[in-house]
């Protein structure tokens, strides 16, 4: 496949609903909401280069989504909070899952290895069996 071209869709709400603008090439086009505007610019965007599927042309949308100042930034801490939250939730999963393989070789119950991590007794059994079938 060749080089993957990148066009840069930016989305302003006007009151109504979503207004894409692509500056090169020069494209517009709206959706009321920001999924169908999103739908309509990358099918706007294949009508003009004249393909049926951006990715089998190698077209990647890069979408900018611009929101009022002050509310922008806080939708932007909240997304990076929201991502560093399920990374933390995976590490906690693995490490849990880890910790309790490791007591139950040393000989400890369920229900010990449960409270000792504060998760149920059940989750521990759920854990091991998830464990022998991957």
């Amino acid at each position: 496949m060749a080089d993957t071209r990148r066009y840069l869709a930016e989305y302003a709400h006007d009151g109504r609903g979503w207004v894409v603008q692509f500056r090169a090439p020069d494209i517009s086009t709206f959706g009321r909401t920001l999924e169908a505007a999103r739908r309509h610019a990358r099918s706007a965007l294949a009508v003009h280069l004249e393909t049926a599927s951006l990715e089998e042309a190698g077209v990647e949308v890069v979408d900018s989504v611009r929101l009022p100042p002050g509310v922008g930034a806080e939708v932007r801490r909240l997304v990076e909070r929201r991502s560093q939250a399920e990374a933390l939730r995976t590490e906690v999963a693995a490490t849990t899952r880890r910790a309790a393989a490791d007591l139950r070789r040393i000989g400890l119950s369920t229900r010990d290895v449960g409270e000792l991590l504060g998760i149920s007794g059940g989750r521990v059994a759920q854990i091991e069996r998830e464990a022998v079938a991957s």
